[in-house]
């Protein structure tokens, strides 16, 4: 029965969201715009306990490059670049953003994490430039299937599978898979096993 009634309320959450997926994927796909996107994005993200989160799956299974309705994201997190890709089974908890990533399968992100699109974001080399001058550059940051990064964290660069980011850490240069690390800037301190 409790799966019915959940089926239900994700269907009504679906239908409820699709009108503002449209109109994000139309100002996105025909007018190269993600104002639409970064306004809904940044709404759902207030709507809170599982009614927010069933809000957030759905608006992101309709509009990111892939995401899924098992995601499990909280409130005050969202994704800030409609082509990132969101794995099965994801958990990214509160007051969390992601830039332009792929994160695998079953990924952990916890509270208070940044997910930078790259380490270079901006372009800071031409002094002659204003910082703010819209050549921005914005990368993917790969978090491999089943990694978790802890709270606090920022991340600017990939995440191999199955490794562990200790809270509070910064990372800039590649994570290898399997490993604990943990710093600012985030360094591997041990190596995971299989058991």
């Amino acid at each position: 029965m409790r799966k019915i009634i959940k089926s239900i309320l994700v269907a009504l959450f679906y239908i409820m969201v699709l009108p503002s997926s449209l109109i994000s994927l139309g100002f996105h796909r025909f007018l190269g715009s993600s104002m639409a996107f970064d306004f809904f994005a940044q709404w759902y993200s207030l709507f809170p306990g599982r009614i927010g989160t069933m809000t957030r799956a759905c608006f992101y299974e309709q509009t990111l490059a892939e995401a899924h309705l098992d995601l499990d994201i909280g409130f005050g997190s969202l994704v800030s670049k409609i082509d990132t890709t969101i794995g099965k089974g994801v958990l990214i908890t509160g007051h969390t953003v992601i830039g332009r990533a792929h994160i695998g399968d079953r990924a952990v992100i916890a509270n208070y994490v940044s997910v930078l699109s790259g380490r270079y974001q901006h372009n800071f080399q031409d002094i002659s430039k204003d910082v703010l001058s819209n050549e921005d550059r914005f990368d993917f940051v790969n978090i491999g299937h089943d990694a978790f990064v802890g709270e606090h964290c920022t991340v600017m660069a990939n995440v191999g599978h199955h490794s562990i980011i200790g809270a509070g850490s910064v990372v800039v240069k590649d994570i290898p898979e399997m490993v604990v690390a943990i710093g600012a800037p985030a360094k591997p301190v041990k190596t995971r096993t299989v058991k």
